[in-house]
């Protein structure tokens, strides 16, 4: 009975032993899955607000491009209302050149006709003093009276020919004055089409002035978008390094012997260092190829699934469990998410032309396939 009872004992603790053991473990898987959780999670959380910003950068670079036309067509009126003040500004400055002439006219042909009209003046003074007495002496030393009838009529006509000399030139500053009055009366017009041509130059510079505030608004916040988008993509990057500390391959290995990753094309358009830093394979035949599928090369599990604008663009980064990586960069779609399993030949996403790729647009259609192994890039046609 004792046998039975130490036996029973024992089992129990035996027992006892293996659930706290089996409780620990299923403690330490949880708790690992409740960190990797979080960590998926944060990364979802980063890479909505990515994409987020990712929409309001476009929508601020339309804004963008919408407050350079308006402001670059300001400019472009204010240069030519500018042109036009200026040949008005110089129109005027001509008629005034022109009235200072006229004016200069005016004045010496009035000293003239002053000086003929007080010589006349000083003449007929003569004749009237003279008077009789002049006539007399006409008379008596004239040959003749016919003599004395030319005397006469030449006297007369010396004092007509004063008179008609004076109203010439009094014809003349008629005329002068007039001419200046219609150059008064045009640079009046001029005067008042410059200011408003001023007027209108003023409104133009406050649009103007406006305008460049917008276009500053704009750049300014794209510069701030892309502050959070560096930012979400920093907390992307720390969220996708637990991840891969947390699952590494996922217990998945692959066979090391890896399939093409665009089964559509085998055409390489720039091999394994074709120039320098090409630490890669591009797979391109030309635009066609856009959107063909982008497969895995080997098991494993995804844990990079990016979507940038800059260097490799929307990039899939595959863990085969075997020391390998394998990359697939500057695609049009992506189809997975970090903590995929995915098996050989399965469909991430689609061939593109996102990133930096030359040229730019679809001439750039390709896949960059990279193979990493033990931490570094090696030529993918070792494994192909």
């Amino acid at each position: 009975m004792k046998l039975l009872k130490a036996a029973g004992v024992k089992v129990f603790s035996i027992l006892l032993v293996i659930s706290l053991l089996f409780a620990s473990s299923v403690s330490v898987t949880s708790l690992a899955e409740s960190e990797l959780d979080k960590a998926k999670s944060s990364y979802d959380s980063a890479k909505k607000e990515y994409e987020k910003l990712k929409e309001q950068k476009a929508s601020a670079e339309d804004q963008l491009e919408a407050a350079q036309t308006a402001y670059y067509s300001l400019v472009s009126q204010v240069e030519l209302l500018d042109k036009n003040i200026q040949q008005v500004q110089a129109q005027i400055q001509k008629l005034q050149k022109q009235i200072a002439d006229y004016q200069v006219k005016i004045e010496k042909q009035q000293a003239l006709m002053d000086k003929r009209y007080h010589e006349f003046c000083s003449r007929l003074k003569s004749l009237y003093i003279a008077g009789s007495m002049s006539s007399l002496q006409v008379l008596f030393t004239a040959q003749d009276f016919s003599d004395y009838l030319t005397r006469l009529e030449m006297v007369t006509k010396i004092g007509e020919l004063d008179a008609k000399t004076i109203s010439e030139l009094e014809d003349i500053l008629h005329e002068l004055q007039e001419l200046q009055k219609q150059l008064d009366i045009d640079r009046a017009e001029q005067q008042k089409k410059k200011n408003e041509l001023d007027a209108q130059m003023t409104e133009l510079e406050q649009k103007k002035s406006e305008a460049a505030s917008s276009l500053a608004e704009c750049e300014s916040l794209i510069a701030q978008i892309k502050a959070a988008q560096a930012d979400a993509q920093k907390e992307m990057n720390k969220a996708l390094a637990e991840i891969n500390k947390l699952t590494a391959s996922g217990g998945i290995k692959g066979t090391g012997q890896l399939c093409y990753p665009v089964p559509s094309c085998m055409s390489v358009s720039c091999g394994y260092y074709g120039y320098a830093n090409h630490n890669g394979v591009d797979f391109a035949n030309g635009p066609g190829l856009y959107g063909a599928s982008v497969v895995a090369a080997d098991d494993g599990q995804v844990v990079g699934a990016d979507m940038w604008e800059y260097s490799y663009g929307h990039h899939v980064t595959i863990d085969h469990g075997n020391g390998m990586k394998t990359i697939y960069c500057h695609m049009s779609n992506i189809n997975v998410r970090v903590g995929q399993n995915v098996k050989k030949g399965e469909v991430l996403g689609g061939v593109g032309c996102t990133g930096n790729v030359i040229p730019r647009g679809m001439g750039g259609t390709h896949l960059h396939f990279g193979v990493i192994v033990n931490g570094a890039f090696v030529n993918p046609f070792n494994y192909l």
